[in-house]
C-alpha cells in the first residue's frame, strides 16, 4: 500500500530507498504491477536512483508500461 508523502517530506532520497526496497519485495513476491508502481515513486523522489530505473526499465520490457 502507497502512503503518500507531501512537499515537507525533505528527504527524498531516503524515501526513495524505502520504495526501491519495498518494489525489490513486491518483484520477489510476484506483484509485479506493485512493484513497478514502486520503482515509479522511487524515480520520481530521486530520478538519479539508478538500480530503480533499471529495475522499472527489466519488468516495463518483460511485461510492457503499465
Amino acid at each position: 500500500m502507497h502512503i503518500g508523502h507531501n512537499e515537507d517530506d525533505i528527504d527524498h532520497e531516503d524515501l526513495a530507498l524505502r520504495h526501491y526496497g519495498v518494489g525489490l519485495v513486491k518483484e520477489r513476491e510476484g506483484k509485479t504491477d506493485e512493484a513497478l508502481l514502486e520503482y515509479q515513486v522511487a524515480l520520481e523522489l530521486d530520478p538519479t536512483l539508478a538500480p530503480a530505473k533499471e529495475k522499472l526499465d527489466a519488468l516495463e520490457g518483460r511485461y510492457g508500461a503499465s
